[in-house]
C-alpha cells in the first residue's frame, strides 16, 4: 500500500517538476525574445553627435535582412513595428509665386502602401502614384545612382528612390516613371546641415515614443532625423516644370514594441496595437536656425518608463549646434484634440527660445480624425495628425538676438482626452 502511495507521490512530483521546469524555460525564452530585452534609456539621446553612416541608413543584421534579390525584410525578431523613411519639406519658387509642401514616405516591406502628398499653392496633386509591395536596397548603388539606395515600385510603372551620399551629406529622392521620361516627375536633393537629432543608435538604447492605445505596451524608437536645405524640380502633367528651394527633414526612425507579450494578444505583433499616445514631434525652419524637438506625455495609469523629451538647435548660419532639452511646449486653442497653435520656450547653453506658432494648414486637410476608446479608458478620445505652423518670437544666442517672423515648421502629433473630461 505504501509502495503504491509512494509511486503516486513520485509521479505527481515528477509531473509538477516537468510543468514548473517547462514554464520556467518558456518564461526565460519569452523574456529573451520579447521587446523588453531591447535596451532603452530614460535620458535624452540628443547627446549623440555622430553623422549617420550607411549602416545607420539601412542597418543590415540589426533590424533588416537583405535577400538575394535585394528585398529588405525584418529579422525574425517579432517586435519590430515600423520603419520610417519619411521626408517632409517646405519650399518656394525663386520668384516666390509658388509654394511646395511635401510629405513623402517610402513604405517598408509588409507595411502597406503610400501615396506621396505633393501640395502646390494649397492644392494637393491627385494623379500621384501609390507605392508599396516591398522595399529593395542596392548598397553599392542601383538604377543609375552610385550611392546606397532604397527603392519601392508603384502603380502605373512608377518607382520612388532614396539615396544617401554620405561624403557630401546629401539625400537624393526621386519619383519617376521607369520607362517614359516625359511623365510627371519629382527630383529632390536635400543637403543636411548641422548635427542630427538622434532618437537612439540603431542597436539601442532607444527612447520611449509613447503608449499604444489598444494594448498595454509602449512604442520605443531609435534612429535619427537630419534636416537642412533642399532643391527640387517637379514636372507636372502637361510638361510644366517648377523648381523649388527650401527646407527639409528626413526621418529615419525604427520603432519596436517594448514588452511584446502583451501586444501579441491583439493579433500579429505588427497588427492592431493602436495609435501611439501622446507625442509631439516637430521641426522649425529659419534661415538662421533649425529646431528639432520630440516630447511625449504618458496618458495611461501604467507606471511605464519615462517618455521622451529632447531637442536640438542647429544654428545653420554660423555653424553651431546645441542640445535643447530644457524646453516646454504648450498647446494653444480651444480644442485639446487639435491645437490651433503652440508656445515653445526654453533655454540652452548660452541662449533661450521663446516662440509662438499658429497653424496655417493641417493634414488631413479636413482635420484630425478622432477615435473613441483606449485600453485604459473606453470613453477616451484620441487622434493623429500633422500641422504646418508659422512661428514668431525671439531667440537669443550669446549676445545676438534673432527676431523671428513667420518661420515655418512641420509637426506630427497625437492627442488624448479622458472620458471624464468629455462629461458635463
Amino acid at each position: 500500500m505504501y509502495d503504491g502511495m509512494n509511486r503516486i507521490i513520485l509521479l505527481v512530483a515528477g509531473i509538477i517538476a516537468i510543468v514548473v521546469g517547462g514554464a520556467t524555460i518558456y518564461f526565460l525564452w519569452l523574456n529573451m525574445n520579447s521587446g523588453s530585452s531591447w535596451q532603452i534609456t530614460e535620458k535624452p539621446n540628443t547627446y549623440i553627435v555622430k553623422i549617420p553612416s550607411v549602416s545607420d541608413f539601412v542597418p543590415i543584421g540589426v533590424t533588416y535582412e537583405l535577400h538575394d534579390d535585394g528585398l529588405l525584410t525584418y529579422t525574425d525578431d517579432p517586435c519590430w513595428k515600423q520603419s520610417c523613411f519619411i521626408l517632409v519639406a517646405i519650399g518656394w519658387t525663386e520668384d516666390g509665386k509658388h509654394t511646395l509642401m511635401y510629405q513623402g514616405r517610402l513604405p517598408f516591406t509588409s507595411e502597406g502602401s503610400f501615396r506621396p502628398r505633393i501640395c502646390i499653392d494649397g492644392n494637393y496633386l491627385t494623379n500621384v502614384p501609390v507605392f508599396g509591395g516591398g522595399m529593395y536596397y542596392g548598397p553599392n548603388g542601383i538604377l543609375g545612382c552610385p550611392y546606397p539606395t532604397v527603392y519601392v515600385r508603384g502603380s502605373g510603372g512608377y518607382i520612388e528612390t532614396l539615396s544617401y551620399d554620405v561624403e557630401n551629406q546629401r539625400w537624393i529622392h526621386i519619383i519617376k516613371h521607369e520607362v517614359d521620361e516625359r511623365k510627371p516627375k519629382l527630383e529632390f536633393v536635400g543637403k543636411a546641415l548641422g548635427l542630427p537629432f538622434w532618437m537612439g543608435p540603431m542597436e539601442g538604447p532607444y527612447i520611449v515614443h509613447g503608449a499604444y492605445s489598444k494594448v498595454k505596451d509602449i512604442d520605443i524608437w531609435g534612429g535619427f532625423w537630419v534636416s537642412g536645405t533642399f532643391k527640387a524640380n517637379i514636372t507636372l502633367s502637361g510638361g510644366q516644370r517648377l523648381s523649388f528651394r527650401g527646407f527639409f527633414l528626413f526621418d529615419r526612425a525604427i520603432h519596436r514594441i517594448y514588452y511584446g507579450a502583451s501586444a501579441s494578444k491583439a493579433g500579429t505583433i505588427r497588427g492592431p496595437t493602436g495609435g501611439v499616445l501622446a507625442f509631439s514631434c516637430m521641426v522649425i525652419f529659419h534661415n538662421d536656425f533649425i529646431i528639432m524637438i520630440s516630447h511625449s506625455d504618458n496618458p495611461t495609469p501604467a507606471d511605464f518608463p519615462k517618455f521622451q523629451h529632447q531637442g536640438r538647435i542647429n544654428f545653420i548660419s554660423v555653424g553651431e549646434s546645441y542640445i535643447f532639452n530644457d524646453f516646454t511646449l504648450t498647446d494653444l486653442g480651444p480644442n485639446p484634440l487639435q491645437p490651433s497653435g503652440f508656445h515653445l520656450q526654453g533655454t540652452f547653453e548660452g541662449g533661450y527660445v521663446d516662440l509662438r506658432g499658429k497653424v496655417y494648414a493641417y493634414w488631413p486637410p479636413k482635420g484630425w480624425g478622432v477615435i473613441k476608446g483606449t485600453w485604459w479608458d473606453l470613453e477616451g478620445r484620441h487622434c493623429w495628425g500633422r500641422a504646418f505652423v508659422k512661428w514668431n518670437g525671439t531667440i537669443k544666442l550669446g549676445d545676438k538676438v534673432i527676431n523671428v517672423t513667420n518661420a515655418v515648421g512641420i509637426g506630427e502629433f497625437t492627442r488624448y482626452t479622458s472620458g471624464s473630461s468629455q462629461q458635463g
